[in-house]
């Protein structure tokens, strides 16, 4: 028998080296299991942000077609916004991190608050932000 489905979200760090290369879909070597990958709103807006040339544009709309159809695009809650604004507060009192460097990690923290409600692990190459939200918020990482 094959190894169970393991639910991960995908950080916008996995995804950029891939679709620089043009390619929608990353190969996944997971520890924990055969992913079943899920997509974020949050990890969407940010690649659109980045996508500079109507090529990129267009392989990032058939991306997105692609989980919204398979129903696994997900989406922040409002309470996973409030959760997130509070984690934020915590963190900026605790690190004495400048509103810039707290506006990016509230995307991150989005992305960690989304992947706990659904079930999922977030993979990341952004260990050091995602391992600093974990002493706030309690989420898989893989």
């Amino acid at each position: 028998m094959g190894e169970s489905p393991v639910k991960v979200l995908l950080d916008t760090s996995i995804y950029i080296p891939h679709i620089n290369d043009g390619v929608t879909h990353p190969n996944l070597a997971i520890k924990s299991g055969r992913p079943l990958v899920y997509m974020s709103a949050v990890v969407m807006q940010e690649l659109y942000t980045g996508a500079l040339d109507p090529v990129t544009s267009k392989l990032l709309d058939r991306l997105y077609r692609t989980f919204k159809t398979i129903g696994r695009l997900v989406t922040p809650l409002s309470g996973d916004w409030r959760y997130a604004g509070k984690v934020i507060s915590k963190m900026g009192a605790k690190y004495g991190f400048e509103n810039l460097f707290l506006s990016r990690l509230l995307n991150d923290a989005l992305i960690a608050l989304t992947a706990r409600r659904i079930g999922a692990f977030v993979v990341t190459a952004n260990t050091k932000d995602f391992l600093k939200l974990k002493e706030f918020v309690n989420f898989k990482l893989d």
